[in-house]
């Protein structure tokens, strides 16, 4: 049997150092949730976050509309927020991005579906999960992983 666990530390610590390279302040980190499908993981993603699920949902990442910065998995991987230096305000190469998919599909087996955690705009969980958040969902009919980006200054 594979060990999950250990696809989720692995994945855990390609974010780490995605995140030292960007040095910008950004934390991203991979937990894995359990063997199920990630619409059907809403309940164990809200137990790993520590939230109430009141006016949150997972949403299919493609029908997201989003506003602001960093909105997609992409984004929090290659842009970063608050540059250091001008030699910073370039994005990080796109290639990280491509093999953070290969490495993904590759562990998975699969390609993954990508779920985000929206709120209905009645709740702010900027005081839970970091001024800046985003909680992508991820994973196969059968495991799931949740992908938590934030960024706080």
């Amino acid at each position: 049997m594979d060990d999950f666990q250990g696809h989720a530390r692995h994945i855990d610590g390609y974010l780490q150092a995605v995140s030292a390279l960007k040095d910008d302040g950004s934390d991203l980190l991979c937990t894995y949730l359990g063997p199920a499908a990630p619409q059907a993981s809403f309940d164990a993603l809200c137990r790993a976050l520590d939230v109430t699920p009141d006016g949150l949902r997972l949403q299919p990442l493609e029908t997201v509309v989003c506003s602001g910065v960093l909105c997609t998995p992409r984004q929090w991987l290659l842009e970063r927020l608050h540059p250091t230096s001008e030699a910073d305000r370039q994005p990080l190469d796109a290639r990280l991005y491509d093999g953070f998919e290969r490495e993904l599909a590759e562990l998975l087996g699969s390609e993954p579906h990508w779920y985000q955690l929206v709120s209905s705009g009645q709740r702010n969980l900027a005081g839970q999960l970091g001024a800046i958040w985003s909680v992508f969902v991820f994973g196969t009919e059968c495991h799931t992983y949740v992908m938590h980006c934030s960024w706080d200054s």
